[in-house]
């Protein structure tokens, strides 16, 4: 393979990860009608658009020959965002004219009036500009009613961030969803890495019975498809919640406020099965790493008089932040991300649904509203880029440790 063939493949693999994205901050950034009407590679150049407009305020009833008036006024005159700028092409003209055909009666006629071309409207002549001057004139003082019409216009891009005020300031949910969704991640990244990290030292470093073998058992686990677990892992979880609910009865008065249920679904239950799921790779990744750090380092400590428990602290750990901080990405990212796990173990409380069954469940309250659901995903994926940014220079030096050297 040629140099330039590999940037040609490698600029299609960037482009293929980037694009989403892009559509999604795009989208979510467009207005509702512009959402819907347009796809997001036209957010960056003027697009033709549809917008209706009154002529005038409908308490105005002062009788005029001649009024004049622009329709970008009359369409921002209420918004406070996403202001409408750009060329007129045509109006829509929509009324009675003479039928030739039948003299005496009139026929319903639609049809495309350009800039500077006269329009009968409420029997004045109107008249407009595409830079969105009008002019609406009558043989002698009227006061005709307010007359809505349908301007096409080549809109200038214009972005705003509406969408996320009001998933985030005027839907409760999505901030709901984000806590839990930290409440969540957070310790089932925390417990397994910690777990996993002592027993990644006694794999590499110290000799006990059935070590290799419980290395094997542990390495197999990564097999176990999650689907195939999850009946036994529900079954425990009820059975531990009937036993603490008898447990509670018996030891407080919870009967007489009907309190004695302890749920089967819960945050915890979401921290042990996070945990459960996680420890295998966990273990496999530190322990290939920690069994290439220098023998002759721990050695020293051991005749120093260091016990295995200071060795561990005050040597495998700093000398293990790339394969821990590696972990953590992961980890990370598949609890943050999952939804299987969150939609069986999790609790069904709305209050307390993270944010992928939060996504899931938007698809039916949002319905069309893309900007919407494109905002409340971008949400979602902030945090985890932020977290990989801020640990990329350990991943691939954590990623790759134990490919080489083995214990």
């Amino acid at each position: 393979m040629t140099r330039t063939f590999k940037h040609i493949i490698l600029a299609l693999i960037v482009v293929i990860w980037v694009l989403p994205f892009v559509a999604l901050v795009t989208t979510s950034l467009r207005s509702e009608t512009a959402s819907k009407t347009s796809g997001f590679w036209t957010a960056f150049t003027p697009t033709e658009l549809g917008h209706r407009f009154g002529t005038h305020d409908r308490d105005q009833s002062e009788p005029f020959t001649t009024m004049s008036g622009n329709i970008f006024e009359r369409l921002n005159g209420d918004r406070e965002s996403f202001e409408i700028t750009g060329e007129v092409n045509s109006i829509l003209f929509k009324g009675r004219v003479p039928d030739p055909e039948k003299p005496g009666k009139t026929k319903l006629i639609k049809k495309l009036v350009y800039a500077g071309e006269v329009m009968d409207v409420r029997g004045g002549e109107f008249v407009f500009q595409s830079s969105g001057d009008f002019t609406w004139t009558f043989p002698e003082a009227t006061a005709p009613k307010a007359k809505n019409l349908d301007a096409f216009i080549n809109q200038d891009p214009v972005f705003g961030t509406d969408a996320y005020i009001e998933v985030l300031f005027e839907n409760e949910n999505v901030p709901n969803a984000l806590i839990s969704s930290f409440i969540v991640t957070i310790p089932a990244t925390i417990i397994p890495i910690t777990i996993a990290a002592f027993a990644a030292y006694a794999f590499a470093w110290m000799r006990f019975p059935g070590r290799d073998w419980l290395f094997v058992i542990v390495v197999s686990l990564m097999v176990v498809p999650t689907q195939l677990a999850f009946l036994p892992v529900l079954q425990g979880f009820s059975g531990i919640a009937s036993w603490a609910t008898s447990l509670n009865a018996w030891l407080t008065d919870c009967e007489v406020t009907r309190t004695c249920k302890v749920p089967s679904k819960s945050f915890a239950s979401l921290w042990v099965t996070h945990t459960a799921f996680g420890l295998p790779l966990a273990i496999y990744l530190l322990r290939n790493y920690i069994v290439g750090l220098p023998k002759e380092l721990l050695e020293s400590a051991r005749i120093d008089g260091a016990s295995h428990l200071k060795i561990f602290t005050r040597l495998i750990i700093p000398l293990s932040v790339p394969a821990l901080a590696s972990f953590s990405i992961f980890q990370f990212l598949w609890v943050w991300n999952d939804l299987i796990v969150a939609l069986y173990i999790g609790s069904a409380d709305s209050a307390d649904l993270v944010f992928p069954i939060r996504l899931q469940k938007q698809l039916g309250t949002f319905k069309d509203q893309l900007h919407l659901l494109n905002a409340s995903a971008v949400i979602s994926i902030i945090v985890p880029v932020i977290v990989f940014l801020s640990m990329q220079r350990y991943f691939i030096r954590g990623l790759l440790a134990g490919s080489v050297k083995g214990g």
